[in-house]
């Protein structure tokens, strides 16, 4: 073979050679570049859930102190959210003490994108907390009140003796149907059901004094908060506090739910003709759908809306 032919294929194979490396460079580049994509994604993604859940939490945390506590939902939202490894958090109370925001952000160690030299991401989140007037609750006592100016703190009578009942009415409703072991069931427990703004209920007649002297010293006696509760030092759990719903009368012995209220039982005095139910309306967060109705009995619920 001529002696040129040879340094033909001589260099024909090293030119092969020098390209195979390229391709296996090139191809360790694009293999390492989709390692990184798939396992630094998952990790941002990951890092993204944790985050989006923690800034969540703590505007909701924070939330349960309006409108009454800006500076106390900011506190506790900021608390919470450093609690919770969340970096940088700005908190800030907006919408006239209606709603709280929170704005956090994480940072993200990265794995195999450190080869094309990305060391950390960052993840960011914001989110938005309202609170407003109450639409709807679960757990509500069937002893309704009319509607009126309330003050907090100062006592109510929820259930009427027989001497002050108006129209053969004692104060009692028929919630999830008639019946006294009905009443007391829900009057000690709570109604099960979720009720609304504008549902319409039939009213219990009767006095159906030792049912309910049977609940509310249940409730009473389950109290053992110390310091015992009070309407300005409560706990949100305590058996004493009941849901209410505010009522207006209609005809044929009916009334429709027009808000809610949450009052502190004092007492269950007298019996028969002479059973009163006493207590305090307090201000409280509750959960629950929340209204854009101005018109509030001091009940309010959280909604998370961004």
């Amino acid at each position: 073979m001529p002696k040129t032919l040879i340094n033909k294929y001589q260099k024909l194979i090293t030119n092969e050679k020098g390209s195979a490396i390229v391709l296996v460079a090139l191809a360790m580049t694009v293999f390492l570049g989709m390692v990184s994509l798939v396992t630094d994604t998952g990790l941002i993604f990951v890092s993204k859930a944790r985050l989006v859940n923690a800034v969540d939490a703590a505007v909701l945390a924070g939330a349960q102190e309006l409108p009454h506590w800006p500076d106390t939902a900011a506190q506790v939202a900021e608390n919470y959210a450093t609690v919770n490894g969340i970096e940088n958090p700005t908190v800030e109370v907006i919408d006239e003490k209606r709603a709280l925001k929170v704005k956090g952000e994480r940072t993200v160690n990265l794995l195999f994108a450190r080869v094309l030299g990305f060391n950390t991401g960052i993840v960011t989140h914001e989110a938005v907390a309202k609170v407003g007037p109450i639409a709807a609750a679960d757990g509500v006592v069937p002893l309704g009140i009319q509607e009126r100016e309330f003050e907090f703190g100062v006592q109510y009578t929820l259930k009427v003796g027989a001497g002050e009942s108006e129209h053969g009415w004692f104060g009692a409703l028929a919630l999830g149907g008639p019946g006294a072991s009905t009443y007391e069931k829900n009057l000690t427990y709570g109604y099960s059901e979720t009720i609304s703004l504008g549902d319409i209920f039939n009213t219990e007649t009767g006095n159906m004094s030792n049912p309910t002297k049977r609940a509310i010293n249940y409730r009473i006696d389950g109290c053992k908060h110390s310091p015992y509760c009070t309407v300005s030092h409560f706990q949100r759990d305590c058996p004493r506090l009941i849901k209410v719903p505010i009522i207006k009368l209609l005809s044929g012995k009916k009334v429709e739910v027009v808000g809610f209220g949450v009052m502190l039982l004092d007492d269950v005095t007298g019996q028969g003709n002479e059973c009163y139910v006493k207590g305090k309306f307090v201000q409280t967060i509750l959960p629950g759908e929340i209204s854009g109705d101005e018109k509030n009995f001091g009940v309010w619920g959280v909604k998370l809306i961004q």
